[in-house]
């Protein structure tokens, strides 16, 4: 006979994970004092409302927090969650550090003006706390004729007052994003649900389809659609759940190869889903993306059908894909690459080196920094051109030159908060967020959030691997996957190990859509791991605790 109790289900306690909340609530109130201190420091200073409107979006996070654990019972893993919450904490931090300081978002004479200020500030700081009164009498005449600081700056670019933060798209966004979140949740964790998106995959594709293309085709400049939202973040979740519902439904056919091919049949609908966002990506000329759908899609692909052909087959494919882009790249012509792409892998590979002024995909964006600068050049004097055409190169690299500049001056420790230059590069509470990170908290802050992304997407594989059917399980690695390359992409391109392609840090960057996506993938995550935690609670209710053996 064999008493001994069945197996319970191992999860990490909630307790312990509102514990690793507040701590993360602690850390980031001494981030923002110490921002706070060092805006004073340069003669600025930082906005407490601003900060104490970040602080307060935490009451909203531990509601969530108790929401799940007592009015849904979770009982999945709240490590996602925890991680998450890591990475928003720090996402908001930084912009609160960027968007605070009257240099950045600044333009011009204005911009020149304010580093000025600060520079000037700590140069009379130093030499009060720094010089003794022999050398400032020789300074100034008198020890106690330093001159006083310069009057504080004001934040061009910043809320200020109470009724900023209530009108606001910085206070909403987020509030929308952990409502996404809940919704996401609400959702997945229903078994009719998931099985009406699983019935109707090939249709919720072909409706997404028409209007996400309308939008790329007719209302988006540059891959931005109103204003600075890139329109494949609002439907990123329905491809994906549209793919996972096609090759879910015909993965075991798919398995059925000939010379290591799935038959036509099969094969047919299933790439008629896979290629469904190509066209308006193409047209968007967002490599970055492109290359993170590939990438998730074929993940999924060799998830499915686990087939070491296929396997060898997807990986040719992104090989050629991110391949024929590069070789394209290389040739004058271009080959018929969007000119935006053929400018990413230049850049990626002569980040120093301006191409020749006349070239056919840089000559509008020379052209147009000689109308905004209000320059006129002489077309028979080369070396005009030649100074022309540097100064306009250097221009279009600064985010990729400066960024890497700041990550190499940040050396191991950072040189704390506030006290880098992260505000010279242009829009660097975006893309280029891992870089001001970087800056300012060294090698252990980069380190910090690079761990963080992998436990997220380790935890996000490990829901898949427990799910019980094939569409949960594609859905739970297809959007850890999409984090996981999302984050490698964004953090190659601001190391130069990939070309930079405008993409954003899930959870990091400061964005619109790009923020509520992450944290609508984070709740149906939670969804289908609670899902597998209560398959397993029932499993183990319904297995009798102990078998009878006959003795023989």
């Amino acid at each position: 006979m064999d008493t001994s109790p069945t197996r319970p289900i191992n999860r990490t306690s909630p307790s312990l994970h509102l514990v690793a909340i507040l701590v993360i609530i602690g850390l980031s109130l001494v981030g923002y004092i110490a921002i706070i201190w060092a805006g004073q420091m340069h003669a600025y200073e930082p906005s407490k409302v601003v900060a104490a409107r970040d602080l307060a979006l935490f009451v909203p996070i531990v509601a969530l927090f108790f929401w799940l654990t007592r009015r849904q019972r979770y009982r999945g893993e709240m490590i996602l969650l925890t991680v998450a919450i890591f990475l928003f904490a720090i996402g908001s931090l930084m912009q609160y550090r960027l968007f605070s300081d009257p240099e950045y978002g600044s333009r011009g004479s204005a911009r020149t003006r304010a580093r000025q200020v600060k520079d000037q500030a700590i140069r009379l700081r130093n030499i009060r706390t720094g010089y003794d009164d022999d050398k400032k009498q020789f300074m100034f005449g008198k020890a106690d004729a330093v001159p006083l600081e310069p009057p504080k700056q004001n934040l061009p670019v910043y809320e200020k007052s109470i009724g900023d933060i209530l009108t606001s798209v910085n206070t909403y966004i987020p509030i929308a994003a952990l409502f996404a979140l809940a919704a996401g949740f609400l959702l997945f964790k229903r078994d009719n649900a998931l099985l009406w998106l699983q019935r109707h995959s090939l249709l919720i594709a072909l409706a997404t389809l028409l209007p996400f293309t309308i939008a790329v085709l007719l209302f988006s400049q540059e891959g931005k659609f109103l204003g600075q939202t890139t329109p494949w973040e609002p439907v990123k979740i329905v491809f994906l759940v549209s793919f996972a519902g096609a090759l879910a439904d015909t993965y075991t056919h798919l398995r059925r190869t000939r010379w290591g091919l799935p038959p036509i049949r099969s094969l047919l609908p299933f790439a008629a889903i896979a290629a469904v966002p190509i066209v308006p990506f193409f047209a968007l000329s967002d490599f970055g993306q492109m290359l993170v759908f590939f990438g998730v899609y074929a993940m999924l692909y060799i998830i499915a059908v686990r087939k070491p052909a296929h396997m060898l087959y997807a990986v040719l494919l992104v090989a050629v894909l991110f391949g024929g882009f590069y070789t394209a790249s290389r040739l004058r012509s271009g080959f018929g690459i969007p000119r935006r792409i053929y400018f990413r892998f230049y850049m990626w590979r002569n980040t120093w080196e301006p191409p020749p002024p006349e070239t056919w995909w840089w000559k509008p964006d020379f052209d147009r920094y000689l109308r905004a600068k209000g320059l006129s050049i002489d077309s028979d004097n080369p070396q005009q051109i030649r100074e022309a055409n540097r100064e306009a190169w250097s221009d279009k690299v600064l985010q990729e030159s400066e960024g890497l500049f700041g990550i190499y001056n940040g050396g191991i420790f950072g040189k704390g908060l506030g006290l880098g230059y992260p505000e010279t590069v242009p829009i660097s509470d975006s893309d280029f967020i891992y870089a001001a990170l970087a800056e300012e908290t060294g090698l252990l802050g980069s380190l910090a959030v690079l761990l963080a992304v992998g436990v997220f997407v380790m935890s996000g594989t490990a829901v898949g691997i427990g799910a019980a059917d094939m569409f949960t399980k594609l859905l739970a690695a297809g959007m850890a996957a999409f984090v996981g390359f999302q984050s490698i992409v964004n953090m190659g391109g601001v190391l130069r190990l990939l070309p930079m392609t405008g993409i954003t840090l899930p959870f990091v960057s400061h964005g619109g859509w790009s923020l509520i996506t992450s944290f609508a993938m984070l709740g149906i995550l939670l969804a289908l791991s609670h899902r597998n935690s209560a398959a397993r609670r029932l499993e183990a209710q319904e297995k009798p605790a102990w078998e009878f053996h006959p003795v023989r």
